[in-house]
């Protein structure tokens, strides 16, 4: 009898105290969710200001891609308005070279860094060896390409502008 009333005892005591964790927990997880809703809302809104910053960045670089597609149209109908005449007329205002075929001439790197921008064709040429093939010419603008010695189609890209050097590049020169 007496193992009968301790069970009944263990048992109630268990039960009463089952419902009250149960009653601590269920407050606890209410206080719980609200702090995380709002730690929620605060990343939810921090997303959404760096959405739209980052909207802001998008329209600005549209407008300048936009800026770009204009000034490469420009470009395209000088190349179209030069191929129409044969693309072998001189160039009007500043010598930029002949605007020919080139003649061959195979170029290395260490030549290529000697460039500088605002050098004349003259200098450029004597740095050089020779003239590359005229890629396209505009009013008073020529762009050559120079082939690299290395191969592999290794060469340099060369504009001229009133008889100066513009911009240079290059692309697996040795």
């Amino acid at each position: 009898m007496k193992r009968l009333r301790k069970k009944m005892l263990g048992g109630t005591s268990l039960a009463l105290s089952l419902f009250m964790l149960s009653a601590c927990g269920s407050e606890v997880a209410t206080t719980g969710a609200a702090v995380d809703t709002s730690a929620l809302q605060e990343k939810i809104a921090g997303l959404e200001k760096k959405l739209v910053e980052q909207g802001a960045k998008s329209s600005e670089q549209e407008q300048k891609i936009a800026e770009l597609e204009a000034k490469l149209s420009e470009l395209s109908t000088n190349v179209i308005a030069v191929g129409e005449t044969g693309g072998q007329t001189p160039v009007a205002s500043g010598n930029n070279g002949s605007a020919g075929k080139g003649d061959g001439v195979l170029i290395t790197f260490a030549q290529y860094e000697k460039l500088e921008v605002g050098m004349s064709v003259g200098d450029v040429i004597e740095i050089l060896g020779g003239e590359g093939e005229a890629l396209s010419e505009a009013e008073n603008m020529v762009v050559y390409n120079y082939k690299g010695t290395a191969g592999n189609g290794a060469n340099a890209v060369i504009a001229f502008q009133g008889g100066k050097l513009l911009t240079k590049a290059q692309s697996g020169l040795k």
